[in-house]
């Protein structure tokens, strides 16, 4: 009966095997490592979202409650949430709401093709005019002019009233500064403030400190969260107005009337 064979050739086909097997062995153990490092990975990958997610919320939501316990100006409008200021009879038949940026040439068009039509509508207590300071054009000049400006307009208003406000606001368009530049300075700001009846050292430091600054960027936000894109922004009796001219606002205003 032949023994078992013990041949260099058999040896050595078993030395491979055992290697070849060992080797397998080894890659499993590799390919497992390396699966449950990615799966590691990614659960790390996932909690980061996760806790950015949650610290951007935090951090939104701290916002909008910093800014929504800003301290308004006096003589805000009714119906505004404390963000606008009205000209004209509380009793008009047609409420004109109109969103602007001192910084926005659109708006600074828009006042001087409409302001006269709106002035008349006023005069004659067809419309109450809501007026809406906002600053979303910030970047586009050197000193945060929208903010500095809406600002002002609010410690105008503060100070001296709606009609004041209105004057101050018809200044800033006739002045209204190029974008990407500098805006109007404060001391422009505090000469334009007087011309419109609000003056004296505190109204001064209020521009300068921009005691409403807060309000304006609540302000801001609210009007955002309602619907602003753009400005100007012209409703009439919450409706969106066409066209942003004297033709279209007067036949909107007839409309609602009607």
């Amino acid at each position: 009966m032949p023994g078992p064979d013990r041949s260099p050739t058999r040896g050595r086909q078993a030395a491979r095997e055992r290697i070849a097997a060992k080797r397998a062995a080894e890659q499993e153990a590799e390919r497992l490592r390396r699966r449950r490092r990615g799966q590691l990975i990614a659960g790390i990958t996932v909690a980061v979202v996760v806790v950015a997610a949650v610290l951007v919320t935090v951090l939104v939501q701290s916002a909008r409650t910093d800014t929504a316990d800003a301290v308004a100006p006096a003589n805000t409008a009714a119906g505004t949430a404390e963000t606008g200021f009205a000209v004209g009879s509380p009793g008009a038949p047609v409420t004109v709401d109109v969103y602007e940026d001192y910084l926005c040439p659109a708006c600074r068009a828009f006042e001087e093709s409409t302001g006269d039509t709106l002035d008349q509508l006023v005069a004659d207590g067809e419309v109450l005019v809501r007026y809406r300071p906002v600053a979303i054009l910030d970047r586009f000049s050197d000193d945060a002019y929208s903010t500095r400006a809406a600002n002002a307009a609010a410690v105008v208003a503060d100070t001296a009233g709606a009609d004041a406000f209105h004057a101050f606001s018809e200044s800033l368009f006739a002045q209204q500064p190029a974008e990407n530049g500098p805006g109007l300075t404060d001391d422009e700001l505090i000469d334009a403030a007087a011309q419109a009846g609000a003056q004296g050292d505190d109204v001064a430091a209020a521009i300068r400190d921009l005691r409403f600054g807060d309000w304006v960027a609540s302000a801001t936000d609210r009007a955002s969260r309602d619907g602003l894109t753009g400005t100007p922004r012209i409703l009439v009796d919450g409706e969106p107005l066409e066209a942003p001219t004297a033709e279209a606002l007067s036949a909107a205003v007839e409309a609602a009337q009607g």
